[in-house]
Formats: structure tokens, sequence, C-alpha cells
């Protein structure tokens, strides 16, 4: 007879977890997250905090409770009275984790619909067996790619790198894009992606930064391989609405992304053909005229994005720019998959990464439309300085011994030649 305790488990990771342990993790989650509601008004428990683990707990729909477990990292130590372990429970950041619990189930909504969508009878399986089984092929996969120790700050903000260009520039690819919309009636929006940065998008946000992350993961690479399309739900006026994605051919430095209307897609090998077809030929003209515009030392202060800078050592001033409005960031600081792909102790330390999360949870916690500024420095001769109006956020890095006029004055500097007339 089956435990009732074990059918609440749609999802569990390892696999081949004992179905003991699965009752009784789900037993424990469901303690904390009734004790919790004892003194709040709503489901608000986030995170716990343990000598040895961490937990991260999500309600993505009502009845549905995502929980992530993550080890705390430890060194082997030894004393006089033998060895032990030192854990080190400061290195997990609640909102970067928090974050990417978050984007499990936005990665899984945008592929496969809600969870309540998914829990519907087919021909070979009941509503629960068919949720499940949705889950394990996706998740099953996605958990193996994920890599934990390269989370930073670009998870916490959900935010992708957009390339500004001049103005005939945008205008060109803007007229293309309308062309495209116009010619072919199914095609419904847009994205149009320069060496992985954004040049335009027809969709929210957030949904961009869920494709984002999606076509720079190792599951995007597999699929491709295999098919064209693939239906994708996406976000309008608070509803989630089916979609086709179909990505056109690399052409050059340029992916082009479409969303395309189910019910008016026929052949989608046809409109593949025909669309390539079309396009390339115009691809292939603008970013040559948009790689003769970088190379010409258009929109330089922008060229890094934020993969690096002119100087890349560890001493160099360092800055991060975040827009919330339109979740787009831009710095000459390495993050993400960028950091790992730098010159030996150019990145920034993790407690620095985290202090910059730190600074950015204490803006969204305090909403305020006057500017502000905050100055940190940390043991190790770190400054971080922080400036916020408006949903937009710079934050300036130093890594020196100064005196607050010297920081001052070069934060000045750095404001004046990056994001000079943004906000300040």
């Amino acid at each position: 007879m089956t435990n009732p305790e074990e059918k609440k488990v749609l999802f569990y990771h390892p696999h081949d977890t004992d179905i003991d342990t699965k009752i009784k993790d789900v037993g424990l989650s469901e303690a904390i997250i009734k004790f919790s509601n004892t003194f709040t008004k709503d489901d608000s428990v986030q995170t716990m905090h343990t000598q040895k683990t961490c937990q991260f707990y999500y309600q993505p729909e009502s009845g549905y409770w995502m929980i992530m477990t993550l080890n705390v990292p430890f060194d082997r130590k030894t004393r006089d009275s033998g060895d032990y372990n030192e854990y080190h429970g400061d290195t997990i950041h609640d909102t970067i984790f928090q974050s990417v619990l978050r984007q499990s189930y936005r990665m899984f909504r945008m592929f496969h619909g809600t969870f309540l969508d998914n829990l519907q009878p087919n021909e070979e399986l009941d509503a629960q067996a068919n949720l499940i089984g949705k889950l394990e092929a996706f998740y099953q996969s996605y958990i193996l790619h994920l890599q934990m120790k390269k989370c930073d700050v670009v998870d916490a903000f959900g935010s992708v790198q957009y390339l500004p260009l001049n103005q005939l520039l945008f205008l060109r690819v803007q007229n293309f894009i309308n062309m495209i919309e116009a010619t072919f009636a199914p095609i419904k929006h847009c994205i149009f992606l320069y060496s992985d940065q954004v040049v335009w998008s027809g969709i929210s946000p957030t949904d961009l930064y869920t494709l984002y992350e999606y076509f720079h993961s190792p599951m995007y690479d597999h699929l491709a391989q295999s098919k064209q399309t693939r239906p994708a739900y996406v976000t309008e006026k608070g509803k989630i609405k089916r979609y086709t994605l179909m990505v056109c051919r690399k052409v050059q430095n340029i992916s082009l992304c479409l969303l395309l209307d189910d019910s008016a897609v026929e052949n989608e090998q046809s409109l593949y053909m025909e669309l390539n077809a079309v396009v390339n030929p115009q691809l292939t003209s603008i970013s040559s005229d948009i790689s003769q515009h970088l190379q010409s030392g258009g929109e330089s202060s922008y060229s890094f994005g934020c993969s690096g800078s002119k100087d890349d050592s560890a001493t160099a001033p360092k800055f991060i720019f975040f827009n919330e409005l339109n979740l787009q960031h831009r710095g000459t600081v390495r993050l993400g998959q960028m950091q790992y792909q730098s010159v030996t102790g150019s990145g920034l330390p993790n407690d620095v990464m985290n202090l910059i999360v730190d600074l950015l949870d204490d803006v969204r916690s305090n909403r305020s439309s006057v500017m502000d500024e905050t100055i940190v420095k940390t043991h190790d001769d770190y400054w971080i300085v922080k400036r916020s109006c408006n949903s937009r956020h710079v934050f300036i890095i130093l890594n020196k011994s100064s005196t607050l006029i010297d920081v001052t004055e070069e934060t000045k500097k750095i404001l004046d030649q990056h994001v000079k007339g943004i906000f300040f």
C-alpha cells in the first residue's frame, strides 16, 4: 500500500534516494513551513540555515513547494583534541541561491507551462503520473548542468547585457524586425542578439533572462541538434501564452530568436527554410555594419560589457551598473561564466560579490526615489561604493589602501567615464 506522504513527492534528486528519507524530508519541510506561518500571514519562509546545510523554500504555485538543500562548504582542521570540520555558512548567500531556485521553476514553466497545466491525464498516465514524468524528464537534465560554484550577482540581478548602438544602426535593426514580422504572419515576437548581447527584445525582461540562460546552457546545445522548434510559454498582460520558439541559424555574430503563433504555423520546416533565405543576406550585412561600428570605437565605453576591461588586473578599479526596470547589467567585472575564463586573480572574491548583493538587498527593502549612496570597506582593503536612484544601481569596486577622499575622487572619475547622464 502506498504511503500517502510518498504521493506528495513529485520530484526528488538524487533519484535513487530511499523512500524513507524522502518521506522524512517531506515531513520536515511541511513542519518548517507550518511553523513559520504561525508568525506571518503568508507563506513567507524562504531559507533555513543549519551548521551543515542550507535549505531554500519557494512556492511558485498554490499547493506546490520547491525545496533546494545545499551542503555548507567546510575545511578540515586539526587541533589538540583531533580533526574537525570548520563550516563556512556565510559563503552561501540567501538571495543568490533563492534566485537560482526561482529560476529553475521559470525555466520549467518557459518550456512546459505551469505545474497545474501539466496536471492532466493522457492516454497512458493519470494526471499526477503525467506531471511527475514531465518533472523528472526536465529536472534530471537541468540539475546536472547547474554550476552552483559559478553563481554570483548576475543570478541575484536576473539580468542580461544589452549592446548599445548608435541611432542609425538601432533603427536599422528595428526596421528589420518590423519587416520580418510584417512579412511572416506567424511571427509575433523577436529577440535579436549580437555576440550574446541583446540588441532587441519583444518579450518581458524576466522571460528574456530565462531564454538568455537557456541559450547559454548545454540543454539548448543538445536540443538544437535534434529539432528546430519547441514550445515556449511567455507572460503577456499577466497571463501565460504558448508560442513556438524557433531559432534561426547563427549568422556571423547574430542570433535571431522568433516566437511563432502556434495556430498559424502549418509547416515548420518550410517556414524555417523560407525565413533563412530571406533574413540571412540582411543579417550578414547588419552584422558587418555592427562589427565595423564597434571596431571604429563606437560606444567604446560599453564595448567590454561585463566580460572584462582594458586593465583586467585584480587591483584595477571596476564597476557594475544594474537597471532593475529592464533587467540590464553592464560593467568591467567578469561575471557568471566569464569570471572563470579570466586571468587568474582578476575576478572578485566571493565575500565582495556577496557584499554587493547585500547592498542591493538593502536598497530593495528600503524603496525610495531619492538618490542614496553607501560606501563600505572590507577587512582586506576592498572599497565598494553603491549609488542608487529610480531602480538604477551602480557598484564601484576599488582594491587598494585609500582614504575616503581618494575613494570619492575615483568614484567620480568612473561615473563620469562610464555612466554619466544616466541618473547622477
